[in-house]
């Protein structure tokens, strides 16, 4: 697929995701420039991860598929969208637990139109982008904006031990879904990819819309009238 043609097919279904995430910040909607820049950090956290990836599992030295799940792949990506996620985290801006989720599934869609755009040219075609627009993209938005919510709840959190639970959760929960995604859809049988498909990835959405619904309902708590 020719690049002028793969980038839109790759990054456009990525901002509709976003588009439909973030207009649920219906109290307080966070800066659009906030919102694209944690896009646009999340395609660069694509090279750090080209970077160290290959080196991480020459270091590691095993073929296992699951060591490259939860060992390299998972932890790699998601360390990286988190270190990419941080700016966002820290900036005043952030005062919800709602705003978490956006941010984070910003980074997320960021990372996965660069994925999806580099797939396309190692060999995909269309049809690989509208599968990907419906399975890896909303991977990457389901991980990054849990990651994203428990890092924010900790921010917001009164007690230092209670901000340090709420930042192991959320990277915990992020590594455990994507990597359990990429084991099953790795493994070659049809059972694997359909606990792939129909099992990690709802689980990883269901639990995406519970943070939305969780922080939406208390999001006017955040931001009182006066």
């Amino acid at each position: 697929m020719p690049l002028w043609l793969a980038i839109p097919c790759g990054v456009g279904p990525c901002l509709i995701w976003l588009w439909l995430i973030y207009r649920r910040d219906d109290h307080e909607p966070e800066p659009r420039l906030l919102v694209l820049s944690a896009v646009l950090l999340g395609a660069l956290a694509t090279i750090g991860v080209w970077w160290t990836a290959p080196w991480l599992a020459r270091w590691i030295g095993s073929d296992a598929a699951w060591v490259g799940a939860f060992v390299v792949t998972a932890p790699i990506e998601e360390g990286w969208k988190l270190l990419a996620l941080l700016p966002l985290l820290l900036h005043m801006e952030l005062d919800e637990p709602l705003d978490g989720v956006i941010y984070g599934a910003a980074v997320g869609l960021g990372f996965a139109g660069v994925e999806n755009v580099v797939y396309s040219q190692n060999g995909g075609d269309a049809t690989l982008l509208v599968q990907r627009a419906f399975t890896a993209t909303l991977v990457h938005a389901s991980c990054t904006g849990c990651l994203g919510f428990c890092w924010a709840v900790g921010k917001l959190h009164r007690f230092g031990r209670g901000r340090v639970f709420w930042a192991i959760i959320g990277l915990a929960i992020a590594v455990a879904i994507h990597g359990a995604y990429n084991y099953f859809l790795a493994d070659s049988s049809r059972r694997g990819m359909l606990v792939s498909l129909l099992v990690v990835l709802p689980t990883g959405l269901v639990l995406l819309v519970l943070k939305v619904r969780w922080a939406r309902a208390r999001s006017p708590r955040y931001h009182r009238s006066e």
